[in-house]
């Protein structure tokens, strides 16, 4: 059974620090969320992904109204105050927090690393192994596919490709 108390809030946070308040809300065994996103970026002439938040300076939290100390929250370092409309905390519907999960679940299954081994799933390459390079662009991706006694680099689509093994190195 669920309580009725349960809901989730919106909490603004300072500049860039969502993480240190997500880590201070778990030291006060608070349930928090905070969902961040692979961008590809230019940083110094050379391409890389970077984790950047999705919604910025904002964390969502699970609180009880019976039990958790609100002011205990507001004072967590790295947050600035709740987010309200008049003087009521703005409450966010369960199914929200749900989709955003998912999203956030399935956008980290989408994130290929350099060398993972990947199976091609459909298209002219389909049930082929392939080896990842990099990105090309948002929707595409450079890989090395055995063909012909050689490997051969190749633009496939995201979605007509999935990891096999992660590369660890």
């Amino acid at each position: 059974m669920k309580n009725q108390h349960n809901h989730w809030f919106l909490l603004y946070c300072k500049g860039r620090e969502e993480l240190r308040a997500v880590h201070n809300l778990e030291n006060q065994y608070v349930e928090s969320f905070f969902v961040s996103v692979p961008v590809e970026k230019i940083i110094r002439g050379k391409k890389i992904i970077k984790e950047e938040p999705l919604f910025p300076n904002y964390v969502f939290v699970k609180l009880d109204t019976e039990k958790n100390n609100f002011n205990s929250i507001r004072s967590t370092r790295g947050v600035i105050d709740f987010v309200k409309c008049g003087i009521e905390y703005v409450k966010v519907p369960i199914s929200l927090i749900d989709k955003l999960k998912i999203y956030h679940k399935e956008e980290s299954e989408l994130v290929f690393k350099k060398n993972d081994k990947l199976f091609i799933n459909s298209g002219p390459f389909k049930g082929l192994n392939a080896i990842y390079r990099c990105p090309d662009g948002l929707s595409r991706s450079i890989v090395l596919v055995n063909i012909l006694q050689g490997q051969s680099r190749v633009k496939i689509p995201n979605e007509n490709i999935k990891v096999i093994k992660h590369d660890v190195l």
